[in-house]
């Protein structure tokens, strides 16, 4: 099972302070394993979340991984050495790629 979550704080100490209790929460209390490698008490930019992150100004953005595996994905399907159309493509791919301006919306991320 895995359920992750974000837990927003004024100051880093606050975050230190909150992140500990949490922890102890749920490693006595619940009685499961929380990852430190993962955990970290960081500003909303610098961080990820089901591929989003936050702009300096509190806006949704997707998150630069997210972005960069996405526009992967995109070349390996529409790659000229592949010897079809563009038609065939669009109709061959899967819906994700379909709804990715649905995402960039959501995320109101610039155009690039």
């Amino acid at each position: 099972m895995r359920d992750d979550c974000n837990i927003y704080v004024r100051s880093r100490r606050a975050g230190e302070r909150v992140k500990r209790n949490i922890t102890c929460f749920i490693e006595r209390r619940l009685k499961l394993k929380v990852n430190e490698t993962k955990s970290a008490v960081a500003r909303p930019a610098e961080r990820k979340f089901l591929g989003f992150s936050f702009t300096r100004d509190r806006k949704r953005r997707i998150a630069a991984q997210a972005l960069v595996r996405f526009k992967r994905k995109i070349r390996e399907i529409t790659a000229r050495t592949r010897g079809i159309s563009i038609e065939q493509i669009a109709r061959n791919s899967p819906p994700t790629y379909a709804g990715g301006r649905a995402t960039s919306a959501f995320a109101r991320r610039p155009q690039c």
